[in-house]
């Protein structure tokens, strides 16, 4: 079959500029087998076989993004040319980054296929990142529209068999690389030749001035050694404890944290990110060369950064050799449409609203709060959880909680203002490395109970808006609301909120410039040219 036997087809990929022959050769080594161009490999085999016909468009993605067409049986591409394109289907998962429609202003070499180097003066980061929704990728994402205008953006994500090279533009997430590992990489070893020689050559042909390890989640830890032999810098940060172990929380099986040195007790510690088959015995045995294999992968590393002084502390702590004088503590920063006091003064003999955000897990204290709402000293208390709550912990609640569904992180402050709660609550049981939802309760004007523990008791403790709890149990956090609802207590917290609304609230420019003083130093030979603030 050629383009002239089937016009229709051929018509409609050139006009959505799907298909992309160079792409196309490079991904299925096979074609070049054949005595048929790219395009009528394409037609003849490749469409019905179900490969893509370039970076911009996975028949896998869109099929799981629309099931009923994947019920059917049809082929995915073609419904999409067909009908999905003029029915405005989704070309993947809601939670996935979105990757089109094409932004205006994308440097040529995105859409034609020929990557140059960077303008004189500018970066070209490459972050390395796996999944698609949270806090780690949303502030990467922060930081990317922060950064346009001073460096240009490629994001490498990996699900542990798929590999997508994506360039960011104006909050899209345009592909221009895909390939597939004939081995995925797995938790025990961590590393894929394969995927080395892959990053390798994606670095070398798209130019990459710096990399930044944003999670590695999935990813092969080749990737740092790959950049350093091509004499780039990396940067990593540090958004939780997953170097240190897959457990990632560094809670053990009876939710103890463990500060990366496992507990007495025989029980397992469970991966998070990985299936727990992956591993023989993580506690007390393999977690020890987990955290030998990262220490020699991080040590690699130019720079580092995490977002408090106690994260920095407790990953040094198990990796000192990363104490090299560039280990950055810079603040996660947020730009507000609005800031607000939306929190309600406390009054006798009307219900205590108290707002718990956030994605309710057992490590986020889903157990305290069933015990908190089933006390019958706190029987004037209302618990209003506004997000989702963790698989096998939807059961019967007391009335006293009342769920109110997941959230747009744009939404956030209409919603508190429907609720009009008195005070907010994070109940996280192990030591966050920053905590939106904090960030997210201040600027709404609430004053917020929380475990003293991480991020968010180090965070409490030098602003003074809100009240720190230990140890972390129910009988605590009850003690703590008496406290917070006695006269003038919660007048103080909240002018100390409205004092960290004027004063403590890092943009995400001012974040940005942070990061460009770790990239300047981590880059000498370009210092000349990145001594311009971030507007």
């Amino acid at each position: 079959m050629t383009p002239a036997q089937h016009p229709a087809l051929a018509a409609r990929l050139e006009a959505a500029g799907l298909f992309e022959a160079d792409w196309y050769r490079r991904t299925y080594p096979d074609v070049d087998e054949s005595e048929l161009s790219p395009l009528e490999h394409f037609l003849n085999f490749g469409l019905s076989e179900g490969r893509a016909p370039g970076p911009r468009f996975s028949p896998a993605d869109y099929l799981a993004a629309n099931p009923d067409v994947a019920e059917a049986g049809g082929n995915a591409l073609v419904h999409y040319l067909t009908w999905g394109q003029q029915e405005g289907r989704a070309l993947a998962r809601p939670d996935a980054w979105p990757e089109g429609p094409l932004p205006e202003g994308v440097p040529a070499w995105v859409t034609q296929g020929a990557p140059a180097r960077p303008a004189t003066g500018r970066l070209r980061v490459l972050y390395v990142l796996s999944v698609q929704s949270g806090g780690t990728p949303q502030t990467n994402q922060d930081l990317m529209q922060a950064l346009e205008g001073e460096a240009e953006c490629l994001v490498l994500r990996c699900s542990g068999r798929d590999l997508v090279l994506y360039f960011f533009h104006a909050g899209i997430y345009v592909p221009v690389a895909r390939q597939r590992l004939a081995v995925p990489i797995t938790a025990r070893l961590h590393t894929s030749v394969e995927y080395d020689q892959i990053v390798a050559g994606w670095l070398q042909e798209y130019a990459v001035t710096l990399v930044h390890i944003r999670h590695l989640v999935w990813q092969g830890l080749g990737v740092i050694s790959a950049a350093k032999q091509l004499g780039l810098p990396v940067v990593c940060s540090f958004h939780d404890y997953y170097s240190i172990c897959p457990s990632l929380k560094l809670l053990d099986e009876n939710l103890r944290f463990c500060a990366g040195r496992c507990t007495r007790s025989r029980g397992e510690c469970q991966p998070e990110l990985w299936p727990a088959e992956q591993f023989a015995a993580l506690k007390h045995d393999e977690v020890y060369a987990w955290q030998q294999r990262f220490a020699g992968a991080l040590a690699l590393c130019d720079a580092y950064v995490t977002t408090t002084a106690a994260a920095r502390d407790l990953i040094l702590s198990i990796f000192p050799a990363l104490d090299n004088g560039r280990f950055a503590v810079i603040p996660h920063g947020r730009d507000f449409t609005e800031i607000a006091r939306l929190a309600v003064e406390p009054e006798a003999g009307v219900p205590l609203r108290v707002l718990v955000p956030g994605h309710i897990a057992v490590a986020k204290g889903a157990g305290v709060l069933q015990q908190l709402a089933g006390m019958a000293e706190l029987s004037h208390v209302e618990w209003h959880v506004l997000g989702s709550v963790d698989g096998g912990l939807e059961g019967d609640w007391p009335a006293s909680v009342v769920f109110h569904g997941t959230y747009r992180r744009e939404a956030f402050h209409s919603h508190v203002a429907e609720i009009r709660p008195h005070l907010g609550a994070v109940l996280s049981l192990w030591p966050e490395t920053w905590c939106h939802t904090l960030t997210e309760l201040w600027a709404a004007g609430l004053p917020v109970l929380g475990f003293d523990i991480g991020a968010v008791g180090e965070r409490l403790a030098a602003t003074g808006a809100g009240w720190r709890v230990s140890p972390f149990t129910a009988e605590a956090v009850a003690e703590a609301l008496d406290v917070a609802t006695q006269p003038g207590e919660w007048q103080r917290a909240a002018e100390c909120v409205t004092q960290w609304q004027r004063q403590g609230q890092v943009s995400c420019s001012q974040m940005a410039e942070r990061y460009l003083e770790v990239y300047r130093q981590a880059c000498p030979d370009m210092l000349p040219v990145l001594r311009r603030p971030v507007a």
